[in-house]
């Protein structure tokens, strides 16, 4: 078996296991990866591997963690054509800056990745990046703003046709009226 091949059954098998919820069985498999792909010097892929264990950290909120290991990942995310995983890894980035009180820096690489999503022509990951703006701004108490995002992103994703982006939308405006 090649070691792509194995690679590829190892990143499976980590999804597998953050689908069912099982954290350090994704770990213990994403740092099987990590370590080849470093071995290799594959610098994109192991970058896009550190982001997808900051992705488990913020799982279990594990926040700081998951920011280190973001902006040491940040450089080579940035040169890689992989601009999807640039865009998730700055989404994650901004969520952790955002649970340690950091807002301003979240706003901050929140509009980054906006940015980049559009850039990309991803109207459903714009509207997942609208999404997470809303969902700060509520939290600050801004409510206007907040809907005024949630609709945008509302209008992204029935253009998109994803039915449950739609429906995650429609979530987060009845979270919205509660508060």
């Amino acid at each position: 078996m090649s070691d792509a091949t194995d690679l590829s059954r190892l990143q499976e098998t980590a999804r597998e296991h953050l689908a069912q919820r099982r954290w350090d069985e994704a770990l213990a498999v994403y740092e099987q990866i990590l370590a080849r792909q470093q071995a290799a010097d594959e610098e994109a892929d192991a970058a896009k591997t550190q982001s997808d264990i900051a992705g488990v950290y913020l799982a279990q909120r594990r926040w700081a963690d998951a920011q280190a290991l973001l902006e040491q990942a940040m450089p080579a995310l940035r040169e890689s054509p992989d601009r999807e995983a640039y865009a998730v890894a700055l989404n994650n980035l901004a969520a952790a800056h955002y649970e340690q009180g950091a807002a301003e820096q979240a706003l901050t690489v929140y509009t980054t990745a906006l940015e980049l999503r559009r850039e990309m022509g991803d109207r459903v990951g714009e509207a997942k990046t609208l999404r997470n703006l809303s969902l700060l701004y509520a939290r600050q108490g801004n409510m206007r703003k907040a809907k005024m995002l949630l609709n945008q992103a509302l209008v992204l994703a029935k253009r998109s046709g994803s039915r449950e982006m739609v429906r995650l939308l429609r979530k987060s405006f009845s979270q919205l009226r509660r508060r």
